[in-house]
């Protein structure tokens, strides 16, 4: 069962039309929308915040996967291009869909996306890896 996520520590919140993105000192969250096709373009989107938020500091992204949506895979490719200082990659999810659709989005991404079960975990283990 997923915990909403707890605003300490939250410098901005964006609500979107395809989600919710929370903005941390050296991280985000995101929760897209329940029937959302995220894309290229709604990726750019969060680009463009990552910009803002970040600068050239390495980040790391969590997506936090409470809804079901769907996604294109092919778009990992260009994520090097669209977040080039993200550092770190992670995905909480919940359900067994949802766990084997990470490793067919592993295929696609260049580095590793870490999957979790809970929040907390993929907090923790981000923060770790942005030491």
């Amino acid at each position: 069962m997923s915990k909403p996520i707890t605003e300490n520590g939250c410098i901005k919140k964006y609500d979107l039309d395809f989600g919710k993105v929370f903005f941390y000192e050296n991280y985000l969250i995101i929760e897209v929308a329940e029937g959302i096709c995220f894309d290229y373009e709604k990726a750019k989107e969060i680009s463009l915040l990552t910009n803002l938020h970040f600068g050239n500091r390495p980040f790391g992204y969590i997506s936090h996967r409470v809804n079901s949506y769907s996604l294109e895979p092919t778009g990992y490719m260009k994520m090097e291009v669209i977040f080039p200082h993200l550092k770190v990659f992670s995905a909480v999810t919940y359900t067994k869909f949802q766990k084997s659709g990470i490793s067919v989005e592993n295929m696609f991404y260049q580095d590793e996306i870490k999957r979790f079960d809970n929040l907390e975990g993929a907090v923790e283990w981000t923060k770790e890896q942005l030491m």
